[in-house]
């Protein structure tokens, strides 16, 4: 399949034009049909050659697209190296086990070379085609690139002079001085600068984003660009789109009951009317499913873009990794999986930079030198769960304290829970990392991981055992789209509350009330101490009462967390449509979005997470999150 796929975009790109493209696949093919017709063996080689020309491909298209007939500098050196990589792949001798290598493959190098004449070399009678040919007697030109800046204009353009430059990419077995000698007679005014790389840094690939070539670009290319970027789009299976033309049609025809009866109403059509209201109903409830349906992908297209990222990581970490993956077929929302992309992969590069030890030193612990790193993805009710996992050297409880008290995070004196400490790591700029590597590092970036997450109404916690590894475990909701909702009165205000958040809701009895000096009110429920938020302090609104015994406590949970909200009173539940505050006004701490009720009011959405902080800090007792209007 991939051999026909090169094969097809080798002739698709020389019919259109785009000649770098199909000299380059070309040489791709020549591999490609080694390993198809299995006379060469696919070896770690290989594949560094194969994910290589992928990069190259891909910055190829990108800049066919834009309408750029040359890339970048970057692009074509990445461009030689790939096809340095495919040349020597196809020229090793197959590895024999045990065996050394032969000395052409240990002291082959690539050879970046950059050859500016001076101004004169021509009056001089020197040709520097001459010397570009004496560069390819050495070995195999793969690239030449002419270097056209500093070309004066048309009309001053002197046919004596000489301003050209040229960049070479050489294939050889030879030394710098057999380099040198090649532009021996230039003479003075010259510039010739000369790379060597070794094949393993040659192999190495080098991808160069789309994303990047584009922020380099800053005329009309980039313009042209953005002009030809494709629309965002869903590929959706078919009986999903018929079962949504089907509920279409039924809902056209429950419609059109509903209008007849209204034409020609009287009382004794009223059950008649209601029938088709509620058969309207529930068409649109499972229409409004159907089309949520849609917006559901396997998480598979997620974890799909792992794999490759993790071998390339355990070969710059120089560890051993194999990467295992559970319940793809696990979906969710579209946008969740787009935003929840970053915070995955931070925590796969933690998990391999720092989690996973060294081969030598999982052997002297008793492990195998391969280190694991797992994904799984699961539902439970209206959350998906993402779990990265690692079987390697786990969080130190000692040293995160030790660490935390020297930072100022936490006193000696205090008693901490596991829990606690292990959330340290979540502090802006904590890390116990002894060295900062190029990958990552435990604890920089891992408030952004939580903050991210938290942005989507997750959360983020950690299972870990010293020796034995570490787990994050990501919880997400299904969609950002709707929630089922529970409608709250608080004064003259209504408010949503997420019904998967709300344990129970009760009315409190005097004696369960207590107040804990400088940390606010709590409520004693069922033998559990409950810190007690007043919603109408947090919004800065006139309740009905103070007294809580007038009112209800609604019981939340976010991640074992527990709080009370007084309410004034509890009204009906229904499914609402999130629409975000922050792209319209502002950030608001305690409220995740707003939407619209039936009577055209709008509704702030509790976010329970962002109330939980609150009780923690007893900040309802000081200042309002916001004032209602």
């Amino acid at each position: 399949r991939i051999f026909r796929s090169a094969h097809t975009l080798k002739g698709n790109s020389a019919m259109l034009g785009f000649e770098r493209m199909a000299r380059f696949t070309h040489a791709l093919e020549d591999l490609l049909d080694q390993l198809r017709q299995s006379r060469r063996t696919v070896t770690p080689r290989a594949v560094d050659a194969l994910l290589a020309s992928s990069d190259v491909l891909r910055a190829l298209v990108a800049a066919a697209q834009a309408e750029r007939a040359d890339g970048s500098d970057e692009e074509r050196a990445a461009e030689a190296k790939a096809l340095a990589a495919i040349k020597a792949t196809l020229e090793a001798p197959e590895p024999q086990p045990g065996g050394p290598p032969t000395a052409a493959a240990a002291t082959r190098a690539l050879w970046e070379i950059e050859f500016r004449p001076p101004a004169d070399l021509l009056r001089r009678g020197r040709d520097p085609q001459k010397m570009l040919e004496d560069v390819g007697r050495l070995g195999e030109v793969l690239q030449t690139v002419a270097l056209t800046d500093g070309i004066p204009p048309l009309q001053t353009l002197d046919s004596e002079r000489s301003s050209l430059g040229w960049r070479i990419w050489l294939l050889a077995t030879c030394t710098r001085a057999e380099v040198d000698a090649c532009f021996e007679f230039v003479g003075d005014g010259a510039a010739v600068t000369v790379h060597a790389m070794s094949m393993d840094e040659a192999r190495a690939p080098a991808p160069v984003a789309p994303e990047l070539i584009a922020e380099r670009d800053t005329g009309p290319d980039r313009r042209r660009a953005a002009a030809v970027a494709e629309a965002p789009s869903i590929r959706v299976p078919i009986e999903k789109v018929d079962r949504l033309i089907d509920l279409v049609g039924e809902l056209v025809i429950t419609q059109s009951m509903v209008a007849q009866t209204v034409a020609a109403f009287s009382p004794a059509k009223l059950p008649a009317l209601v029938e088709a209201v509620g058969q309207m109903d529930r068409h649109a409830r499972e229409l409004h499913e159907r089309m949520m349906g849609i917006r559901m992908l396997p998480i598979k297209t997620l974890f799909a873009r792992f794999p490759r990222l993790v071998r390339d990581l355990a070969a710059g970490a120089g560890k051993q990794v194999v990467l295992q993956t559970q319940g793809e077929e696990t979906e969710l929302d579209k946008t969740v999986i787009e935003r929840i992309a970053d915070p995955l992969t931070h925590l796969v590069r933690n998990a391999i930079d720092h989690g996973l030890e060294p081969p030598a030193v999982r052997q002297a612990a008793g492990k195998p030198p391969t280190g694991r790193v797992r994904l799984a993805a699961f539902q439970q009710g209206e959350n998906i769960y993402v779990e990265i996992s690692d079987d390697g050297r786990g969080l130190d409880r000692d040293k995160i304290l030790a660490r935390a008290v020297a930072s100022g995070l936490a006193s000696a004196d205090d008693v901490l829970a596991d829990e606690q400490i292990f959330a340290l790591i979540f502090r802006a700029g904590f890390s116990t990392a002894d060295t900062t590597t190029a990958i990552s590092g435990r604890g920089v970036g891992m408030d952004v991981v939580r903050q991210n997450v938290e942005a989507l109404g997750g959360s983020v916690t950690i299972q870990t055992g010293l020796g034995r590894g570490t787990t994050f475990r990501v919880k997400l909701p299904l969609t950002l789209a709707i929630v089922e909702g529970q409608i709250l009165a608080v004064g003259g205000q209504s408010f949503v509350l997420p019904v998967m958040s709300i344990v129970e809701s009760v009315q409190p009895r005097r004696e369960h009330l207590n107040r804990v000096l400088n940390r606010g009110e709590t409520i004693t429920i069922r033998g559990r101490v409950l810190p007690l938020i007043r919603l109408h302090r947090v919004f800065g609104i006139t309740p009905r009462s103070e007294d809580p015994t007038a009112g209800l406590v609604v019981v939340v949970e976010q991640d074992s967390r527990q709080a009370a909200l007084m309410v004034d009173e509890l009204l009906s539940q229904q499914p609402v449509v999130i629409k975000s505050l922050e792209h319209n006004f502002a950030k608001v701490r305690g409220v995740a979005g707003a939407t619209i009720l039936g009577d055209g009011h709008v509704t702030l959405i509790l976010d329970v997470p962002g109330l939980l902080a609150v009780a923690r800090g007893a900040e309802a007792e000081r200042e309002p999150v916001a004032a209602v209007a």
